[in-house]
C-alpha cells in the first residue's frame, strides 16, 4: 500500500498498539543494494514484535517489487531537488502521526534530513546505518569531502546509535567524522540462498542459449552496470586469458548507465563470443547456476550482497579488495581469492588459478556455502536488527556489548 502525504492524512489511531513501529527512511525505493536490504528486513520482521513502514523522501520506486508482505506501508513525500525544509516538516509530521518508535535512516541522502525531523517531532528513537560512500562521494572535491564531513558528524552526534554494514564502513565513517560519542556498531549484511525459478531457464538451457561449450568455465557478476563495479576490469581478464587458449566465457547480469560502453568494450576485446551481458533478470538464482567461478570487480563496496548470495550458492569467487570484500572472501579458510582492485594482470592469474583446477573450485565452494550459514544468513541479521530495535525501544544508549555483532572472519 503506497500513501502519498500531500493527499492523505494518517490516522494515528492506526498505529497505536503493543508492537513497535520501525520507519525505514530511505530517498527513493528504486532497485539497489540498500533497497534489497531494507525490503528483507520488512519482509522478515516478526509481526507479533514489529510493525514495519517504508518512508520514502522522494516517491516509490521498482525496489516494491521485493515486498513480499501485503501489510508493508510505503509513503511518498515527494521531496523536491536540492535542499527541502518541507520535506522535514512532512517527515516529522509522518513520525508524529504513525506514532513510530524507530526511525532508521540510511546513508548521507536520508541522514540529515530524519536527524532534523526526528528533532522537529520531539518522537522517535533514531538510528542511523551506514553502507558506505559511493565513488563520487570518493571523487568530490575536497572543501567539499570536508563540509560534508562535518554534516555528517554533527547529524550522527545526534542520532541514538549508529550501525555500520561492514567494518571497512566503520573505519570510513570515522576516518571522515573523527571519533564519536557513541560506539559505531557493525552489523552485516545477511541474505538467504535465492532459490531457483522452476519457470526460468535451467542452467544448461542459459549456456546454450549463449552458445556456451559444456566443458567451459563460466565467470560471472551479478550487479548494476555503473562505474563504480568496474566490470570493464572482468572483461580484460577473460579476454586475456581466452585469447591465450583457455575455455573461458564471462557472464555480467545486469542493467545500468555503462551498458553501452561495456558492449563496446567487449566488442573491441577480440574474443567478443566470450563475453554475454544479459541484461537485468529476475531469476537470479538460475543464472548464477550457471556460473562456475563468481567475481566482483568493484572499486569500492562496504559489504557485496551480490557476493553474499553467491557464497550462499556454494560458488568460489575472485573479488578485489575493497571494503570487507577481503574478509568475506579471504582468510586461513578462504573462499576464493582476493586481489588489489585496478589489477588486470592479478585478477586474471586469480582466474587462471580457478578455471585450471576443477579440484580447488569445489572446495572453495564447499566453504563458501559453510562461511555464508555461519556469518552472513538472513536469519542472523534479522535476529540482530530485532534485538538492537527493542534495546532501543526501551530509551537505552547505544553501547556496544548490548548487541551481539559477527566477528569478522581471519
Amino acid at each position: 500500500m503506497v500513501i502519498d502525504t500531500v493527499e492523505h492524512n494518517l490516522e494515528q489511531s492506526e498505529f497505536t498498539g503493543r508492537r513497535l513501529t520501525v520507519a525505514f527512511v530511505v530517498h527513493n525505493f528504486s532497485v539497489g543494494g540498500l533497497e534489497r536490504c531494507i525490503a528483507r528486513l520488512a519482509n522478515a520482521l516478526d509481526r507479533q514484535r514489529f510493525r514495519p513502514v517504508i518512508i520514502c523522501l522522494d516517491k516509490n520506486g521498482t525496489a516494491a517489487q521485493w515486498l513480499e508482505r501485503d501489510d508493508i506501508l510505503v509513503i511518498e513525500l515527494h521531496k523536491k531537488p536540492g535542499n527541502d525544509l518541507g520535506v522535514v516538516r512532512r517527515l516529522a509530521k509522518t513520525l508524529r502521526e504513525m506514532s513510530v518508535d524507530i526511525v532508521h535512516s540510511h546513508n548521507w541522502g536520508t541522514l540529515v534530513e530524519t536527524t532534523l525531523a526526528r528533532k522537529l517531532s520531539g518522537t522517535a528513537t533514531h538510528l542511523h546505518a551506514e553502507r558506505g560512500m559511493e565513488l563520487d562521494a570518493l571523487n568530490s572535491s575536497s572543501w567539499k569531502r570536508k563540509l560534508r564531513g562535518r554534516a555528517t558528524r554533527w547529524a550522527l552526534e545526534r542520532s541514538d546509535c549508529v550501525v555500520a554494514v561492514a567494518e571497512a564502513v566503520r573505519r570510513q565513517v570515522l576516518q571522515r567524522c573523527g571519533r564519536l560519542h557513541q560506539e559505531i556498531l557493525v552489523i552485516p549484511n545477511g541474505v538467504s540462498r535465492p532459490e531457483i525459478d522452476p519457470q526460468g531457464p535451467t542452467a544448461e538451457e542459459i549456456r546454450q542459449q549463449y552458445s556456451i561449450p559444456s566443458d567451459a568455465v563460466v565467470v560471472g557478476s551479478v550487479g548494476r552496470l555503473v562505474p563504480v563495479k568496474d566490470f570493464g576490469l572482468a572483461i580484460d581478464a577473460v579476454a586475456h586469458l581466452a585469447g591465450n587458449g583457455r575455455n573461458v566465457h564471462l557472464m555480467l547480469v545486469g542493467d545500468g548507465s555503462e551498458l553501452p560502453r561495456l558492449t563496446a568494450h567487449a566488442a573491441a576485446s577480440g574474443v567478443a563470443d566470450n563475453i554475454h551481458l544479459v541484461g537485468h533478470r529476475e531469476d537470479v538464482a538460475n543464472w548464477l547456476a550457471a556460473m562456475d567461478v563468481y567475481v566482483n570487480c568493484s572499486l569500492n563496496e562496504g559489504m557485496s550482497q551480490s557476493v553474499l548470495e553467491a557464497m550462499s550458492t556454494g560458488l568460489p569467487l575472485v573479488v578485489t579488495d575493497v571494503g570487507d570484500s577481503g574478509l568475506l572472501v579471504g582468510g586461513e579458510e578462504a573462499v576464493g581469492r582476493v586481489v588489489p582492485s585496478g589489477d588486470v594482470e592479478a585478477f586474471a592469474t586469480a582466474l587462471d588459478e580457478m578455471i585450471t583446477d576443477n579440484q580447488l573450485r569445489r572446495e572453495l565452494g564447499q566453504r563458501s556455502i559453510l562461511r555464508h550459514q555461519e556469518c552472513y544468513s538472513l536469519d542472523g541479521m534479522i535476529a540482530r536488527y530485532e534485538a538492537l530495535y527493542e534495546t532501543l525501544s526501551g530509551a537505552q544508549s547505544c553501547v556496544g556489548d548490548s548487541i551481539q555483532t559477527t566477528e569478522p572472519v581471519t
